[in-house]
């Protein structure tokens, strides 16, 4: 195994991604000595024990709630559902990986380790930093060294797959179409404010409202606190990065940025229209045109259909053969540089390529990374800073009696945090670990400095207790406005549902909802051309809109939709209009062909998880898996 590693940690390597070190640990060796050994699942001969599984699903909860995610009790069982899910998927990829003989060699798990900023002490991997790093998570060091072989391995096998994955020419031009379909849509729009605002409250209703809902108006329980902090965030305006230093992380980065061979070439573009033969004519007159001397770049802007890339003389981009399956994509990694291609057809039409740069496999241009690379540098040289002041503040800690006298001599501001409830509040939002350790130093009567309290990997506090608040009702002068504008709301929600009931019965035998809306001051209609892809557009309002089926003979879809900001909007759709590839510009032709070739790599990748399931031999305790947990 990996018993040597820790004994070889020298030198300088490639920075690998740091969440390797982050990635949860798999399936083994958990103890749980106090829980009974019963098994979840398992997984030809693999046993998914009852500890391991509760462990992982209490995880998993513990992740909502960070999230400030509430999940009922009934929808508990789905969450476990899918814990265990993952658990026998993290299985069979194991399986699948040991049988095929995936390895990862010890050196470069060492060079992984070793390159996480976590372990760096001035720039170099420090094996102190290390083994304390492990002792305060309580994880045995073969064991951590163990798992990043098998993250890498899982790793490299679903990009693997992935990379495998592409999108045929014309399931990407229906794509396309969908991209750039626009849809003629009437919408009437009923304003809540404006039914709101004149509607009057009596007194009572008020009281009553405010009295039936105390608890809701419950000013919980709060403290107030002072506290001095580190920001790693505000270390980096003062930092310089040297030229060479960039250039020897650059150097030193190994495989990091070798790449693929890629090609740019330019194009000019004859559609295929209503007649084929007559486009491949023209296309093939066009490539004669260019063999008897008239300008490649001349014929683009006054022949080619490709909108998109006419005005940068028909350039393709700079692209690597895995992005043009196909045609195009033999025709122009067979070319030489300067080369004109012969009528090429595709889903989109006959074009004509001209090869113009051919950049041959190796490393990324150093131009192209080196602002990526200072930032990582500029980063490191922060995390650094930030582990030195925790040191010093540390140092300055033990001597202190107060915060002020701490802040006055580590030279930091005294911030004041008050009514800080078990909710969270101020700066520090809902961040769990401010607000156990606060409520709990005020439980054990603890108003003395704190330690420090790392609240993630980016800032650290010391802070200091100096009150409490004891939960009440807030009076009703404070929560009137509120009171009010809430029961308006309610009101004016009423009034919409019934306008937007109207309107839409309006629409639906074939009338004309004007003269309705212009006598309601609340109603502003327009029709308009909506573009899926647009951002202009409330995005409820789009989603529902290009939601509806195409209409079929003539007739128009109806609908209605509460949107974003809370209005109803009425709806017709009267037609709707495929987009035309040709006519999308080709950057953002290429997104889309990006995009799509990761949905199709995910795909790829579970249908292979799927058929691992198929072949192996699962079995379920419906019963441990149904019943409550543990830890709930």
């Amino acid at each position: 195994m990996l018993q040597n590693i820790r004994e070889r940690f020298t030198g300088k390597f490639a920075l690998v991604v740091l969440a390797l070190i982050c990635l949860p640990f798999l399936f083994f060796g958990v103890p749980n000595d106090f829980i009974a050994t019963e098994d979840v699942a398992s997984v030809d001969d693999v046993n998914i024990s009852q500890p391991y599984f509760e462990n992982q699903y209490q995880n998993e909860m513990l992740r909502y709630d960070s999230e400030g995610i509430e999940i009922p009790d009934e929808a508990r069982i789905f969450v476990r559902q899918n814990v265990l899910n993952n658990i026998i998927n993290d299985v069979l990829i194991s399986q699948f990986i040991n049988e095929n003989g995936i390895n990862i060699s010890d050196e470069f798990i060492a060079r992984v380790i070793q390159s996480s900023p976590e372990f760096m002490v001035d720039g170099q991997f420090s094996r102190g930093r290390y083994y304390t790093w492990l002792n305060e998570r309580v994880i045995e060091p073969s064991l951590f060294e163990e798992n990043q072989r098998v993250n890498i391995r899982k790793g490299q096998l679903e990009r693997g797959i992935r990379a495998t994955s592409f999108v045929t020419p014309s399931e990407y031009r229906r794509y396309l179409n969908l991209i750039g379909e626009q849809r003629n849509v009437t919408i009437a729009e009923i304003d809540l404010s404006v039914l709101a605002e004149p509607i009057n409250l009596e007194e009572e209703d008020v009281q009553e409202y405010y009295s039936s809902r105390s608890n809701e108006f419950l000013q919980p329980e709060s403290i107030d606190f002072i506290y001095i902090e580190l920001r790693k965030d505000q270390l980096n305006n003062d930092l310089k990065i040297t030229d060479a230093e960039i250039y020897q992380y650059y150097n030193d980065s190994g495989e990091r940025f070798a790449q693929d061979e890629r090609r740019q070439a330019s194009h000019i573009l004859v559609s295929l229209g209503e007649d084929e033969a007559l486009s491949l004519q023209k296309a093939s007159e066009t490539l004669e045109r260019i063999n008897n001397g008239e300008s490649f770049s001349e014929l683009v802007l006054t022949i080619s259909d490709d909108e998109g890339s006419k005005q940068s003389d028909g350039d393709l981009g700079m692209l690597t053969r895995s992005q043009l399956p196909g045609a195009l994509g033999d025709t122009i990694f067979s070319m030489v540089e300067g080369e004109i291609s012969e009528v090429v057809r595709t889903d989109f039409g006959f074009h004509i390529v001209r090869l113009d740069r051919v950049e041959s496999d190796g490393k990324v241009p150093f131009e192209l990374v080196e602002s990526e690379l200072k930032q990582e540098l500029i980063l490191q040289k922060a995390g650094q800073n930030f582990t030195d002041q925790e040191r010093a503040l540390s140092d300055a800690l033990f001597d202190a009696d107060d915060l002020n006298q701490l802040a006055d001599n580590i030279g930091l501001e005294v911030i004041t945090e008050e009514s800080f409830s078990g909710q969270g509040g101020g700066s520090f939002g809902s961040n769990q670990r401010v607000i156990d350790a606060v409520f709990d130093a005020h439980r054990d009567d603890n108003y003395e400095l704190s330690d420090i309290l790392e609240i993630d990997a980016n800032r650290s506090i010391v802070f200091q207790i100096e009150g409490y608040n004891d939960a009440k009702v807030r009076p009703l002068e404070d929560v009137r406005d509120t009171i009010v504008a809430d029961m308006k709301l309610v009101s004016a929600e009423v009034l919409a549902n019934d306008i937007a009931t109207r309107l839409e019965n309006l629409l639906i035998k074939g009338e004309d909802i004007q003269e309705v809306a212009t006598e309601l001051s609340s109603v502003t209609t327009v029709s308009k051309l909506m573009n899926r892809a647009s951002e202009d557009d409330d995005f409820m309002l789009q989603a529902s809109v290009f939601g509806e089926k195409r209409s079929k003979d003539g007739v128009p879809r109806i609908g209605t939709v509460i949107m974003s900001n809370g209005n109803y909007a009425v709806y017709r759709v009267t037609e709707s209009i495929y987009g035309i590839p040709e006519s999308i510009p080709q950057n953002e032709r290429d997104d889309a062909r990006e995009l799509l070739n990761q949905r199709s790599g995910l795909s790829d990748y579970s249908a292979f998880i799927s058929e691992l399931e198929q072949r192996a031999d699962i079995t379920r305790n419906d019963g441990l898996i149904s019943s409550s947990s543990l830890f709930d």
